[in-house]
């Protein structure tokens, strides 16, 4: 009966994933990456082997359906991801832990396979964004030309949208970082509340309310800022696109630790999740409240407004 249930589980989370993989290329683009979860789940229950084994077939089965390279691009991208999230949580590992070390090991995935993509095709991302910008940039161009724009407008909204674009290929880096960060996230919180549903116990689930950075990030930042300094005073090459992707990532975490005291505060006040979920949402999005949000994060990394401080 354990032999049993043990298959039917890993038939199912083959079945499930596979679809939601193919969901996820041709309809959801964003889907793709809860892959892993049903993966993560299956490996904590009946250990890590169980979980490869379901993960081979189903990167196999894709890549019969959509072709080999997507399959072994699958494959290379989440197999690290998973066995560090099984590992760390069966391990029983504070949440802080399991969440770096998840991020760390999906972002030398990503950085794998970027390396992979570069010896195929023998042409970097970069180059292959900067295409694919240059191409987006001239067809808004001839759709705005239609619109009875003069030709000084047009070039105002030519030259925004261009430097909007090299700003984005400069700090790349950096949103590669966070996207791993924002993956390794989602895959830990699911699978942990999955296995809390299962009755799996579960001791470390990463309440996002409660979210904290270490006492010494504002050292930390302040360092990582000198440094740059030292970059631009030296005249050393690259120190302007060290200096925005330093800022990029330290906003980003200062702007999630904002948004977690705000999200602990409507705990605090008794609002239900769906409302918490769209003010969360609306602070995001509105950019006045958005340039706020860091600096509250800053304030509570030396206040601690919720109480919660931690050493690390």
């Amino acid at each position: 009966m354990d032999f049993k249930n043990k298959t039917m589980e890993t038939v199912f989370a083959i079945a499930i994933s596979t679809i939601l993989m193919l969901i996820g290329i041709y309809y959801l683009p964003w889907v793709i990456f809860l892959y892993p979860v049903l993966f993560i789940i299956l490996g904590i229950r009946y250990g890590v082997n169980y979980a490869i084994l379901a993960l081979i077939i189903s990167t196999l089965s894709i890549g019969l359906m959509v072709d080999m390279i997507s399959g072994i691009f699958i494959f290379v991208a989440f197999t690290p991801l998973i066995i560090s999230l099984i590992y760390t949580i069966k391990t029983r590992k504070n949440s802080f832990t399991i969440l770096s070390i998840s991020t760390f090991v999906f972002l030398l995935s990503n950085l794998l396979i970027i390396s992979m993509m570069k010896n195929m095709t023998g042409v970097s991302i970069i180059n292959q964004l900067e295409e694919f910008f240059t191409q987006s940039i001239n067809y808004q161009i001839e759709i705005l030309k239609d619109t009875g724009l003069s030709n000084y407008e047009v070039l105002k909204i030519k030259d925004f949208l261009e430097n909007a674009f090299d700003y984005i290929l400069l700090i790349m880096p950096s949103i590669i970082m966070i996207f791993s960060l924002i993956t390794a996230y989602l895959n830990y919180l699911l699978s942990s509340l999955s296995l809390r549903k299962l009755e799996y116990g579960i001791v470390s689930i990463p309440k996002f309310s409660r979210f904290k950075l270490p006492n010494n990030i504002l050292l930390g930042t302040g360092i990582m800022f000198l440094g740059a300094f030292i970059l631009k005073k030296l005249e050393l090459l690259y120190y302007k696109t060290v200096f925005l992707n330093i800022t990029s990532i330290i906003a980003f975490i200062f702007f999630v630790q904002g948004l977690s005291v705000i999200d602990y505060k409507l705990i605090k006040r008794n609002i239900k999740i769906i409302p918490r979920i769209l003010i969360v949402i609306v602070f995001t999005i509105i950019i006045p409240l958005g340039w706020l949000i860091p600096f509250i994060g800053v304030l509570d990394t030396i206040f601690d407004f919720r109480k919660i401080r931690r050493s690390i």
